[in-house]
């Protein structure tokens, strides 16, 4: 009898039923200070007005199980947006990688259907579980933001994201 009570307890433990946010996009990017500026300041209040709940890394609760976080958050934003910024040079080459994170992160939010929109800039190899469908170059420029936003609505739009 004892040992039953010892095993129950023991059992794995039930996770909460996954909560799936309608109007929110999980935004994926490198922590720099350029990009900080470009998503944390500007995305994400352009989003909010477009009545979108903005989630990115600053979002998760925990320093001590910050993937986790991150994948949870992914799990529960319908739409992911992912912007794949020249992070690591490739030695001897003229190509560029997002930082690695970034890919990791495209692969589960392919991997959950959820609607992916991918930017990426000029020179920076695009992981190969994308496919072009998906991408669209941008400059990490100030002065052509506004060309990004309205890039930005068609994407949202061609994922029925917003009226057409």
């Amino acid at each position: 009898m004892a040992e039953e009570k010892i095993l129950a307890l023991q059992g794995s433990p039930t996770l909460p039923e996954k909560k799936i946010r309608e109007r929110s996009i999980f935004v994926s990017y490198a922590d720099n200070e350029k990009n900080d500026d470009l998503i944390e300041r500007l995305i994400r209040q352009f989003l909010t007005e477009l009545d979108f709940d903005v989630c990115t890394f600053r979002n998760a609760r925990s320093d001590v199980y910050l993937q986790a976080e991150i994948d949870r958050l992914i799990d529960e934003c319908p739409c992911f947006l992912a912007f794949l910024t020249k992070d690591i040079k490739e030695e001897g080459s003229e190509r560029w990688h997002p930082k690695g994170n970034i890919p990791s992160e495209i692969a589960r939010a392919l991997s959950r259907d959820h609607n992916v929109i991918l930017y990426y800039e000029e020179g920076v190899s695009i992981p190969s579980n994308t496919n072009s469908y998906y991408c669209h170059p941008f400059e990490n420029d100030p002065k052509k933001y506004a060309e990004l936003f309205i890039d930005l609505i068609k994407a949202l739009r061609n994922q029925d994201l917003l009226p057409k």
